[in-house]
């Protein structure tokens, strides 16, 4: 079966099982209707699905490739078995991207088109698509720079994106995890209930859980808190009205002075 399809089945049915849970399984009351902010929050998704399309028609496959034929990179200077390789590609990519999510929140210009994703005043698994294209863009860029630097196989990129997809739609979702399962499994891996409290309108609890999957980063880090000590509102004081969350309006926020 191509890649891309299996990529696009694994996506789609994550994102039909996170949002049916959320259902039955609701974790927090909803501040606007799934029909104000649905359409935008997933046509956001596909605009910059369609960006990296036409800026890179094989997305990192090519970087990977280059890295491998001319072996540039740490893991082409060394033979090492799949499983171990796989391993450590996750642990480092995963680690890459919570330092890239820091660096969102605290470089302005990136900040600019990352609080397009923060200004979402509810929290559930569309939100993990609410990405302007432009650093949807800049994501590839940084990831590809680092898949030459390491050398990563096009197989070990493959399997690592399609945990962070997941892991994103399942952290960013609105399911209410039974305490003692929630508990353990934030022990290694980032729960709704631990990221909810990096959309918090307050920037001392919006600095912190920055991590998309492992949650050992935040601990490793000193980004990790474990509550809220707020009163639990999320998104950003500016962007409360529905108006605010149509597509038109979420694409030009970025160029918006506040």
């Amino acid at each position: 079966m191509n890649e891309s399809l299996v990529r696009f089945l694994i996506f789609f049915l994550s994102l039909i099982a996170f949002s049916t849970l959320e259902f039955f399984f609701q974790y927090r009351k909803r501040t606007q209707s799934r029909k104000s902010r649905w359409p935008a929050n997933l046509a956001m998704i596909f605009i910059g699905g369609i960006a990296v399309k036409i800026a890179l028609p094989t997305g990192m496959a090519v970087f990977s490739e280059l890295a491998s034929s001319k072996e540039i990179g740490l893991f082409n200077l060394f033979e090492m078995s799949f499983a171990l390789e796989l391993a450590l590609s996750i642990i480092i990519l995963d680690l890459l991207v919570y330092i890239q999510h820091v660096l969102t929140h605290k470089i302005d210009i990136f900040w600019r088109f990352h609080r397009v994703h923060h200004a979402d005043t509810d929290l559930d698994t569309t939100s993990a698509l609410r990405f302007h294209p432009i650093e949807i863009l800049g994501s590839i860029a940084y990831k590809s720079f680092w898949v030459m630097v390491f050398g990563f196989s096009y197989e070990t990129i493959f399997i690592f994106e399609i945990i962070l997809n997941f892991m994103a739609m399942f952290n960013h979702s609105n399911i209410k995890l039974p305490h003692r399962l929630e508990k353990l499994l934030r022990l290694v891996i980032v729960t709704p209930q631990m990221h909810i409290m990096h959309h918090s309108i307050h920037q001392y609890e919006s600095d912190r859980n920055y991590g998309f999957n492992l949650s050992i980063w935040d601990k490793l880090f000193g980004t990790y808190i474990s509550d809220f000590s707020s009163e639990g509102v999320i998104g950003q004081l500016y962007y409360r009205a529905c108006s605010e969350h149509k597509l038109w309006a979420l694409l030009k926020l970025p160029f918006k002075k506040i």
